[in-house]
């Protein structure tokens, strides 16, 4: 169980996702002492922490990182890293962790790793990623890190100082999504310099450690090696390229001669490996470039230079990737035939056969188009569904359509069937939810809300929706008892929960 003590520590280090979250960690760092005061964890002290003690920790962290406005909760880009993620995962070898994988809106070429098998990926790096086995290559260094254990193996060379160690660990997080230097700086005047430099000094043999495995992935899953050795070497070679980017990677992953060096030896070793790079990445970064801009100008100026970038492109890939992100800004700043036209030039070079483009032309025909074309737009979405039925992207884009349509029993009847989303998810219950109050089905809106705060972790959000959806009492028998057994049973589990830290 986390105590509200580490959740606090965690929050703090998650608040470092924004840039206001940046600047007041840094000065609470710069003017509080660091005595934490965590709790010890029981079994952390001299022993690993556990897979489950390490999930607890990732859980409590997303559940934050999720509520910030860097969360980039984007179907297409999450449905893509999973998809890359996944690839990578299933040749390694770890059957512990339920890995996920996110992108955090943020231009600096960053990635890491929290515990529980949370992977962020910071969208300048999937920008500036030159193939997709470069974005693979840091992806499985990640993955390297959290199924090589480094949370717990660096927690547990702390023995009796486990508690400050896990403390530690999540303010050195905070430290590098602020960039290092002030925060960093900050943390050693905490008076923890030499706990922070012990846990640096460790990093580096981890390092070693996660270029290893991950090289040895990248093979196994068909990315050609060389994609992690030419990031790390330009990364290493080119810090003026990327302007501010650089540091915040190499701050919490230190790149040394001896490391690139290993690193190329291990890739001549594994020979040649040619990969062809799949056109969701081309889309993909296209895709970012224009959603981790937050600024009208910004759209404008991505705008010109995707348009010129079209007027030189020699392949069809390139003017499939560029069509597609000229839509997707075209969206942005609200230049309807534009998304539209965009959208249908980007389908028909590429075949209509790619999913994401699919996805992208019927939503620009449902939000621009004209009542037929709004039909084309539902046809289109049933299509992706039927051909994709484990795709979050494609029912989610359905049910959208027929919500927006206010055929909200068809929506219902439609997530019942589909096999994307189980009815625990929380975006299967909110998109319940929003049907049932659109019905005017009080009891049961409350309960789908209490079951998507329940499916986040927060029981007593749901509880508090539970108790609305038994005061409403206009379900039917089934309905009620249900939120009855549901209430029940969340009010013990908080309880209980309330006794567990009294102990």
């Amino acid at each position: 169980m986390i105590s509200k003590r580490l959740t606090a520590v965690a929050i703090s280090a998650v608040l470092a996702v924004s840039p206001y979250g940046q600047v007041l960690a840094q000065e609470r760092l710069a003017t509080e002492s660091l005595n934490l005061n965590l709790p010890s964890m029981g079994a952390v002290a001299g022993t690993e922490l556990s897979p489950s003690e390490e999930q607890s920790i990732g859980d409590e962290m997303m559940r934050q990182i999720r509520a910030d406005s860097s969360y980039l909760n984007d179907s297409e880009t999450l449905e893509y890293l999973n998809r890359l993620g996944y690839q990578l995962v299933s040749v390694s070898d770890t059957h512990t962790y339920n890995f996920f994988f996110y992108p955090l809106i943020d231009k600096s070429l960053n990635a890491f790793a929290i515990p529980g098998g949370y992977i962020a990926v910071h969208t300048g790096l999937i920008v500036a990623a030159q193939s997709e086995s470069e974005l693979a290559g840091v992806i499985a260094h990640e993955v390297g890190h959290v199924t090589q254990r480094h949370i717990a193996r660096m927690i547990d060379s702390q023995k009796g100082n486990a508690a400050l160690s896990i403390g530690s660990l999540l303010l050195a997080i905070l430290a590098a999504r602020a960039g290092g230097g002030q925060a960093a700086a900050a943390v050693a005047m905490g008076g923890q310099a030499a706990l922070i430099s012990n846990q640096l000094s460790y990093s580096r043999s981890a390092e070693r450690e996660a270029d290893r495995v991950g090289l040895n992935s990248l093979v196994r899953a068909g990315f050609d090696p060389r994609g992690m050795e030419t990031f790390f070497t330009r990364l290493q070679q080119n810090n003026r390229y990327y302007e501010t980017a650089a540091p915040a990677y190499m701050s919490t992953h230190p790149l040394t001669v001896e490391r690139i060096s290993d690193m190329e030896n291990r890739t001549r070793r594994l020979g040649k490996h040619s990969h062809q790079d799949s056109l969701d990445f081309a889309l993909i970064q296209q895709r970012m470039r224009v959603l981790q801009e937050l600024q009208h100008d910004d759209w404008l100026r991505v705008r010109r230079d995707m348009r010129n970038e079209l007027a030189k492109a020699n392949t069809t890939r390139e003017k499939i990737a560029l069509n597609y992100g000229l839509s997707v800004v075209s969206k942005k700043l609200s230049e309807g035939p534009d998304a539209k036209n965009y959208a249908n030039a980007a389908v028909s070079l590429q075949g209509g056969k790619n999913a994401i483009l699919l996805k992208n032309q019927s939503e620009m025909l449902f939000i621009y188009g004209n009542s037929s074309e709004k039909q084309r737009a539902l046809r289109l979405a049933r299509s992706l569904t039927d051909n994709n039925p484990t795709s979050e992207m494609a029912v989610k884009l359905y049910a959208g359509e027929l919500y927006d349509l206010k055929r909200y029993n068809d929506v219902l009847r439609f997530m019942r069937s589909q096999q994307a989303l189980s009815k625990n998810n929380p975006s299967y219950c909110a998109i319940a939810a929003r049907c049932y109050r659109a019905l005017n089905q009080m009891s049961a809106h409350h309960q789908a809300v209490g079951d998507m705060y329940l499916a986040q972790g927060d029981k007593r959000a749901a509880e508090y929706q539970y108790r609305l959806a038994q005061q409403a009492n206009d379900g039917d028998y089934y309905v009620m008892s249900q939120v009855d057994a549901k209430l029940r049973q969340t009010r013990a589990d908080i309880l209980e929960e309330e006794k567990y830290k009294d102990r």
